[in-house]
């Protein structure tokens, strides 16, 4: 009976010890704030309204978004970007050191560098849509490696060089130069090889910026999706503000091979003018969008000719209007043309 006793206690002694906890292994889950963070948050919601009878009007929730920023320490940096709306899913995460203003290493998911369309936060965006070559050519929704919200990983270098005339500090030089692995967000990558991308801009005068940028890798398109494709992307843009008006156009031009895929040569542009007649109040856009799918065949341009206009509550709050008339070179037209509204709140 005495030995059964201490078993019993034997026993007791070691599910206590697996099982118990003493001061110093106890978690705890406060929320300490030692840094300072920078949150916003954006919610779109869209009411479409088509031409083409076969397509249905409705309501969509176009963006729910959470975007945490901060510094970590005084030359450390952090981005936690997320959609909520439709599929969620993390768009950038980025981890950045930042010795000097012309240089941050930067690493994790963000933006390709290749089109400055694609470089609008939708917190600021001019219309309610991308442009063509943003959505064609730059891993958006309708480019031949699916949509990759015009992201993926790697890591990049990224600066500006600016000059002082008197107390005003003026940047005059953009860069960045990046390793990506190709394969888009949220994924590890599937070949061997890495893309390049790299962007540089100058700004002889003030508020007027030139742009270069080029991309060159290999992605698997989705027709496609064990097979390795050669891509070339290469443009410019060019940006001037002045007192309450904007110019804005860009260039780019897509190459794409395989083994099994026949060269593919694609291209767009678009110019943009913008004119701001109420101050933070009231912003018109008026805009030409080019895109050819295959500069190979004939016909097959489409031109979107987009007005559009914000009224804006606050700085990220607003009510947006557009109306795309649309016009392909095919002889048979498509009814396409497009009217939207839009209602953004950003906090």
């Amino acid at each position: 009976m005495k030995s059964i006793c201490l078993f019993i206690v034997a026993v007791g002694c070691l599910i206590g010890g697996v099982n118990g906890q003493t001061p110093a292994q106890e978690e705890t889950y406060n929320i300490k704030v030692s840094q300072k963070i920078e949150l916003r948050g954006l919610v779109q919601t869209r009411y479409q309204l088509f031409e083409d009878s076969t397509k249905i009007d409705g309501f969509d929730l176009r963006r729910a978004r959470l975007d945490f920023r901060g510094d970590i320490a005084p030359k450390v940096g952090y981005r936690l970007h997320t959609e909520l709306a439709g599929s969620p899913k993390i768009l950038d995460a980025t981890f950045v050191y930042k010795p000097f203003e012309w240089l941050n290493v930067n690493v994790g998911q963000s933006k390709y560098p290749i089109c400055y369309d694609n470089l609008y936060s939708p917190w600021n965006l001019l219309s309610i849509s991308r442009t063509q070559l943003d959505n064609s050519l730059v891993f958006r929704e309708s480019d031949l490696y699916g949509n990759q919200n015009g992201r993926d990983i790697g890591l990049w270098l990224s600066g500006k060089y600016s000059i002082t005339k008197g107390e005003a500090k003026r940047p005059i030089l953009d860069y960045t130069l990046g390793v990506y692995n190709g394969s888009g967000i949220n994924v590890a990558d599937n070949n061997q090889d890495k893309d390049i991308s790299a962007s540089l801009g100058i700004s002889p005068i003030k508020d007027l910026w030139i742009f270069g940028r080029f991309l060159n890798g290999v992605g698997r398109t989705t027709v496609q999706p064990t097979v390795d494709a050669d891509r070339t992307r290469f443009g410019g843009n060019i940006s001037y503000k002045y007192k309450g008006f904007l110019f804005e156009g860009e260039y780019l031009s897509a190459s794409d091979e395989s083994d099994s895929l026949a060269l593919l040569e694609r291209s767009g542009y678009y110019i943009t003018l913008g004119y701001t007649p109420i101050k933070d109040k009231l912003q018109i856009i008026a805009r030409i969008d080019n895109y050819d799918p295959n500069t190979a065949a004939e016909d097959n341009i489409t031109n979107k000719y987009i007005l559009a206009t914000s009224y804006f509550f606050t700085k990220n709050t607003r009510i947006q209007l557009e109306y795309n008339l649309v016009l392909e070179e095919a002889a048979t037209q498509k009814k396409n043309n497009l009217f939207a509204i839009q209602f953004q709140a950003g906090f």
